[in-house]
This record gives structure tokens, C-alpha cells and sequence, in this order.
């Protein structure tokens, strides 16, 4: 890598990321909205089978 000219980036530290409330909400509505739309999906197919 060094003769390459790319640094060792492997001993960056990394820290996490914090969301705040808004954004954790947002994202609990969208992974109920997906269940929520695959499952008409599914309905609306065993409809037509």
C-alpha cells in the first residue's frame, strides 16, 4: 500500500454514529410501512391464485 501511496487507515478509530429521536422514528414508520406493503402485496396476489 505504501508504495502505492494509499495510507494504512486500519488504526482509525471509529466511533457510532448517535440519531436522534426524529430519525430513530422515521425509521421504525418506514420498516412498519414495508411491512405493512409487502403484506398487501401477498394479499393482494393470493387474490388472483
Amino acid at each position: 500500500m505504501v508504495s502505492e501511496g494509499l495510507g494504512d487507515y486500519s488504526k482509525v478509530p471509529v466511533e457510532r454514529v448517535t440519531f436522534s429521536r426524529g430519525v430513530k422514528m422515521a425509521f421504525w414508520f418506514l420498516r412498519i410501512y414495508i411491512i405493512l406493503m409487502v403484506s398487501l402485496v401477498i394479499v393482494g396476489f393470493s387474490y388472483i391464485v
